[in-house]
């Protein structure tokens, strides 16, 4: 684990970047302070370099929001027989119609597409259940700097009023094949360096980059996280949450120590959760069931993913 100086410049980063997501090491030194030792620009370039490297935090990417011609399908499976299941995996990730798969456990995965026509059949998946997903929300953690145990304890005694998220998607896509280059190559990291992103779709530095914050951001969701621990350190759940407090839910998700990814689906939402205590999270989840909190729940832990 970081040490707890260095945390706090991690989550000071994060803040910044969460704000300004093509933020300049020179700008985040005049934030920190534009005199001393160890404020220069290329202090705080290190510091961001080494916050990503330790998976305390991830670079920020995008995900395009649901539109009227581009909806994403989320389908739980459960294959047919028990018989090479991460075989299963693997070709469910080579699939192209296919954009992310999880392997929930034993005999059961979740698939994300685009495509009306996909036949997971062909899979030897039975489909239990399915749904349209709406913009996904990565929360901002507050509780970065307290013990799990206390988190879960100010999660639990929280605020729950009724109030479920809005869900909608904006009018047709209509993005050409130029559009769609852009928003691939910038996808899995928006702070790539724009003279890349020029140099990859054949087009001016400047024009890329307007082109980009004119016509492909404004399509798209941004994803940013924060692990206090590093990624790899914590355990994953993931969770299907029936509530009539999603608002609520989502709000008081921001008091753990880790982002937590929310799905909406159309009657329900599921979020990945990251813990390091599962007793702790399973006797909280009953807590948050007892007092109305929460309807009912189901979940897993997932076992591989790949997008």
């Amino acid at each position: 684990m970081p040490r707890s100086n260095n945390l706090e410049i991690y989550y000071k980063l994060f803040r910044l970047v969460l704000e300004d997501p093509w933020i300049m090491p020179k700008k985040i030194s005049e934030y920190f302070g534009k005199t001393g030792r160890g404020r220069a620009p290329s202090t705080w370039l290190r510091h961001l370099s080494n916050m990503y490297r330790k998976g305390i935090s991830r670079n920020p990417w995008i995900g395009i929001k649901p539109h009227s011609d581009y909806l994403i399908r989320i389908f739980f499976c459960r294959k047919e027989d028990d018989s090479n299941t991460y075989n299963t995996f693997l070709d469910l990730h080579k699939e192209k119609k296919i954009t992310y798969v999880m392997f929930l456990s034993g005999r059961d995965f979740l698939v994300a597409s685009p495509s009306s026509d996909i036949d997971l059949r062909r899979f030897g998946l039975t489909v239990e259940f399915k749904s349209y997903l709406y913009t996904p929300i990565y929360t901002e953690p507050k509780g970065w700097n307290k013990s799990f145990d206390e988190c879960l304890a100010n999660l639990v005694n929280s605020n729950f009023e009724k109030g479920t998220l809005e869900r909608f998607a904006e009018k047709k896509l209509d993005w050409n094949s130029k559009d769609w280059e852009i928003y691939r190559f910038m996808q899995s990291n928006i702070r790539k360096k724009w003279l890349h992103l020029a140099r990859h779709v054949g087009l001016s530095l400047s024009t890329a980059r307007n082109h980009f914050f004119s016509h492909i951001l404004p399509e798209c969701y941004q994803a940013h996280y924060f692990f206090p621990k590093g990624y790899d350190y914590y355990s994953k759940m993931v969770l299907r949450v029936r509530t009539k407090c999603e608002i609520a839910l989502v709000k008081n998700l921001e008091l753990l120590p880790c982002t937590s990814y929310v799905f909406p689906l159309q009657n329900e939402i599921t979020v990945t959760l990251f813990h390091e205590d599962e007793n702790g999270v399973l006797g909280s989840l009953e807590k948050m069931k007892e007092i109305g909190a929460l309807r009912d729940y189901l979940l897993y832990t997932p076992i591989a993913y790949g997008y």
